[in-house]
Parts: structure tokens; sequence; C-alpha cells
């Protein structure tokens, strides 16, 4: 996975706070974790070329599946949910287009079904199971009907994807700690900012005895809005910087700063002082 390795290779060359590189996305073990989903698909018959085809919103054929991810109740975590629609007849699935080993995955959903729709006709109860054998869903008429011989059956089953779900768990768990210290660092910079306006607006006071930097503070912050270090506001390149073009405007501003002699030139402690530490 190149993003990963590049992803890597800028968090440890770009000088992030230590306490942001811990809580970095863990890239190499969510993709150890997309492996393993694959291998779960896999073992239930569910090659790439097989989902595809039963994922095709425009297929006419009676077997399908549907995969969307919903939010658990009462928590913001999602899970992930594929469910079957699949006809049976005499407890086969009827499909002729089904692929070997998708074809005994599905006899392995009609051999649970079948036990529990003979015993518990006209009843909606569901089947529970561990691991990834499948769960019927909870059935209306229209889902799940069959003939008065019991010879076709037409069900609406949920199958568990365990693998597919730690992925998700995982990947929630990050992102709510990225929130977390977003919301956080935006607070420490906020507090920094209204700090500096008053610390610039202190050396920056003018008066007949005094001394003041206003002139060069504000050739600071004209430099800064050109350099447009996170967001640009020019018709070719409009919209937030991605972060290694807004290392290279920051760059860039601090070289203007450095060739105008700027910071050199304050003339007062205190503007130097709040300049080095921002």
């Amino acid at each position: 996975m190149k993003f990963a390795r590049d992803f890597k290779e800028t968090l440890a060359n770009q000088d992030f706070p230590p306490h942001w590189v811990t809580r970095a996305i863990p890239y190499g073990q969510l993709k150890k974790c997309l492996k393993k989903v694959q291998r779960e698909l896999r073992d239930l018959g569910l090659d790439p070329e097989t989902l595809r085809a039963l994922l095709d919103p425009t297929t006419t054929s009676p077997v399908a599946l549907q995969y969307h991810l919903k939010t658990a109740t009462g928590s913001n975590f999602v899970q992930p949910k594929l469910t079957v629609y699949v006809h049976l007849q005499d407890g086969v699935a009827v499909d002729a287009s089904l692929t070997p080993t998708s074809r005994r995955f599905f006899e392995r959903v009609a051999a649970e079904i079948r036990p529990d729709h003979m015993g518990l006709a006209g009843t909606h109860t569901d089947t529970q199971s561990t691991g990834t054998s499948p769960v019927r869903a909870p059935a209306h008429d229209a889902d799940r009907r069959a003939d008065g011989n019991d010879h076709n059956m037409y069900e609406t089953v949920e199958v568990p994807l365990v693998c597919d779900a730690e992925f998700f768990d995982m990947l929630q768990s990050d992102v709510n700690s990225l929130d977390a210290l977003q919301t956080e660092e935006e607070g420490k910079m906020t507090a920094e900012v209204v700090k500096l306006g008053k610390e610039v607006s202190f050396v920056c006071r003018t008066s007949r005895f005094s001394k003041s930097d206003l002139a060069r503070w504000r050739r600071v912050f004209e430099l800064y809005l050109d350099a447009e270090v996170f967001f640009s506001t020019h018709e070719r390149d409009h919209g937030t910087r991605s972060s290694q073009m807004a290392l290279k405007q920051l760059q860039w501003f601090q070289a203007e700063v450095e060739k105008g002699h700027l910071a050199r030139d304050f003339k007062l402690r205190e503007s130097q002082m709040a300049f080095s530490r921002n």
C-alpha cells in the first residue's frame, strides 16, 4: 500500500509533535484487517467476481446480495450488514450463474433455513448462530414466501461479517481519537492567536516618545496572507492545501521574513519573543 508507506515517511520527516504521531491512523493494521475481510468473504464463497455480480443493481439473478452500513443503536459506531436474497427450490439455490464455491455457501444457507422453516411454518423467528453463520432476518410476507408443497422459497438472510465489523470498529475508534485531537489543538491554537493579538497590540502602540514595531508586524502579516499556507483563494488552486503544499508555503513565508530582516530588526524585545514563539 503505497499511501501507507508515504504516510509513515511524512510523519517521520516533517517534525510533527509526538502526540500527533502516536494518534495517527495505523494504516498497516487496517491493511492486515482488510486481508482478513477478504479471507472471510472467500470462505463464504464470495470471491470478488461473485460479489460484483451479486451486488450489481441491474442483475436479474434470483440470488442477490445487499451490503450497507448502519449506525448501532445509541452509538456512533457503524455495523456492516450483508443481506442475502435467495430463491430456493427444494432446498437448492436457483441460479445457474453461481460458482461452485458460492453455490456451497447458498446450500449452507438453505440447510440452516429449511429445518427452521419446516418446524416453524407461519412464524418469523430468527435463527441465531455463531461466527459467520447466516442469520435469518426478520421476515415479512414479501421477503419470505413458500408454495403449498414448500418447494419454492424466497428467503432474506443476514450474514454476520466478523472481520468487516472489526475493521470498522478499529477505523471508527481511530477517527474519534483524531476528532478529539483536532478539537484539543483547535482550542490551543485559538488561545495562542488571542495571546499573540494582545502582544502585537501592545508592541505596536505608537506615541511620540516610544518605540513601535507597527510597520514590521504589518509587513509580517502581509507576507503570511500572501503565503496562504493552509488555504488558497486563487482560481487555479483554490481550497484547502495538502500537507506538502502547506509546508512549501510556510517555508516561503519564513524565507521572505528572513530575506527582509523583519524578525532581526524588531525594535522591542517583546516583538522578538512573540515572533520566535509563534
